[in-house]
C-alpha cells in the first residue's frame, strides 16, 4: 500500500509540473516518478497536463487581472473568511477587499494597522488558529468568527495548555471574571470583550503522532510572544537565542506546510484524506528510525534511514516527494513520527537542509527524546551545507537566516 501510494505521488507531481526546475533538488523531485510509473501513471499525468494545457489557455485568453494568485493568498483568504473578517471570493489575488480584512484582523489583534504590511508572524498566528480551529477546536467550544479566534488567544495568554488529557468543558466564565488558568490572564486588548463565552479550559485538540507534548500548540505561543515582542527576533536584537530558536523552528514548520499544500494541489487520483491516511502509514513505517535519532549519530541515523530506502526499492526522487508532501501532512496533523521522519528522509535522500529541522526537535524534544549534543550536529550539517551552496529550503528570500540561525545555535550552547 504505501508503496503504491510513494509511485502514485511520485508520478502526480512529476507529470503535473510544467514549469522548468532550476534546482537540482527540486528537479530530482519530477523526474523518477516518470520512470517507473508505467501505465497508470501515464494516464494521470496525461489527464493532469491536459487539464493544465487547458487552463493555460483559457486563462491566455480571459485574464484581466493584474494581480498575482497565490497559495498563500487563498490560504489567507480562507482563514480570514472562516474568522469573519469577510475576504471576499477565495481567489487568491489579495487586493483591496484582502487587504481590508487583513486591517480588521490586525485591529482585533492590536496590531499595528496596514493591510500592506502583513507581518509573517501575524499571518502565522492566524493560521495556526485556524488549523486548530478545523481540528476540533470549532467543535469543542461551539464557538465561531472572531470569538473562536479571541478563545484561541486568551488560552494561549492565559498559559493553560491545549495539549492536556480529555475533559468536559467548564461552565462559561461570567462576564468580568478571569478564567481560571496556570496564571492571570492580562488585561483585555481590542476586542478581547468577545472572549466572555468562552470555556474556561479546552480539551486536548493537538496530541503528537508519538503521543509526546504538541508542537502545534508551541508554535501558537511562539507566534504570540513574537507579536508581543512586536516581530521576528534579527541579528541585530537577539537577546535570547533559545527563544529565537523556536522563532525559526516554527517558521521552519509553517514554510513546510505551505509548500506540501502547494504539491498536494497537483496530486491526481487520490482525495487529501487518502494523502493523509498513506503519510500516517509512512510515518509508522518511519518510527524506528525516528527513535533512533535520540539514540544515534547523524551520521548512523542517516545510514539507517538511507538503508530502509534502499530495501524499499523506490528511487530517492519518489521518496524525496512523498516525504515534502508527508512532511506538511505530518505537522498539520501535529504527527510528529510522520514529520520527523519525513524530514530525515529527505536529508538521507540528498537535501541538507532539511537537517535544520532535525536540529530543532532534538533541542526541543518534539517527536523524540531532547538531545542538545545531537541537535548540534544537525544544524552544523545543515549550515554547513547552505555555506557550501546548498538550496535554502525555508525562507530562502531571507539570505541572513543561517547567520541568524548559527549566531542563536553558538549562543544558546
Amino acid at each position: 500500500m504505501i508503496i503504491r501510494f510513494i509511485l502514485s505521488l511520485g508520478l502526480a507531481l512529476s507529470l503535473a509540473a510544467t514549469a522548468p526546475q532550476t534546482a537540482r533538488a527540486d528537479a530530482g523531485d519530477f523526474i523518477g516518478g516518470a520512470v517507473v510509473g508505467g501505465v497508470l501513471g501515464y494516464a494521470i499525468g496525461q489527464d493532469q497536463q491536459k487539464k493544465k494545457a487547458q487552463r493555460t489557455t483559457r486563462t491566455t485568453r480571459t485574464y484581466r487581472q493584474t494581480i498575482p494568485s497565490t497559495t498563500q493568498g487563498a490560504q489567507t483568504q480562507t482563514a480570514l473568511n472562516y474568522f469573519g473578517y469577510n475576504a471576499g471570493r477565495v481567489d487568491g489575488q489579495v487586493g483591496r477587499g484582502t487587504r481590508s480584512a487583513i486591517e480588521r484582523y490586525q485591529a482585533s489583534m492590536g496590531y499595528p494597522i496596514n493591510g500592506y504590511d502583513f507581518q509573517p508572524y501575524q499571518r502565522d498566528f492566524l493560521m495556526q488558529a485556524y488549523y486548530w480551529a478545523t481540528s476540533g477546536g470549532q467543535a469543542t467550544t461551539q464557538l465561531t468568527g472572531q470569538p473562536l479566534l479571541m478563545a484561541y488567544r486568551q488560552h494561549l495568554h492565559s498559559g493553560s495548555a491545549l495539549a492536556v488529557a480529555p475533559q468536559a468543558p467548564a461552565a462559561p466564565a461570567p462576564a468580568g471574571t478571569t478564567p481560571v488558568a496556570t496564571q492571570p490572564a492580562p488585561a483585555p486588548e481590542p476586542e478581547a470583550n468577545t472572549t466572555e463565552t468562552a470555556s474556561a479550559t479546552l480539551p486536548s485538540l493537538f496530541s503528537g503522532g508519538t503521543g509526546g507534548p504538541s508542537l502545534a500548540n508551541r508554535c501558537s505561543g511562539v507566534m504570540l510572544q513574537t507579536s508581543t515582542n512586536g516581530g521576528y527576533t534579527t541579528l541585530t536584537n537577539m537577546s535570547d537565542p533559545d527563544f529565537a530558536l523556536s522563532e525559526q523552528f516554527c517558521l521552519a514548520r509553517s514554510y513546510a506546510m505551505s509548500r506540501g499544500e502547494d504539491l498536494m494541489q497537483d496530486i491526481q487520483g487520490l482525495t487529501p484524506d487518502q494523502v493523509a491516511a498513506q503519510c500516517n502509514s509512512y510515518g509508522d513505517m518511519l518510527a524506528p528510525q525516528v527513535v533512533a535519532l535520540s539514540l544515534s549519530s547523524k551520521t548512523d541515523a542517516e545510514t539507517q534511514m538511507r538503508k530502509l530506502a534502499l530495501e524499499s526499492g523506490l528511487s530517492p526522487e519518489d521518496l524525496a516527494a512523498t516525504s515534502k508532501v508527508c512532511l506538511a501532512i505530518g505537522y498539520r496533523e501535529d504527527n510528529m513520527d510522520v514529520a520527523v521522519g519525513s524530514a530525515l528522509m529527505l536529508v538521507a535522500m540528498g537535501e541538507p537542509a532539511y537537517g535544520e529541522l532535525i536540529g530543532h526537535h532534538l533541542r526541543e524534544g518534539f517527536g523524540v527524546q531532547e538531545r542538545r549534543d545531537l541537535a548540534l550536529q544537525w544544524y552544523d550539517a545543515s549550515l554547513s551545507a547552505l555555506d557550501a551552496g546548498s538550496q535554502a529550503v525555508f525562507l530562502p528570500s531571507q539570505s541572513d537566516r543561517p547567520q541568524l540561525l548559527r549566531a542563536a545555535v553558538t549562543q544558546a550552547q
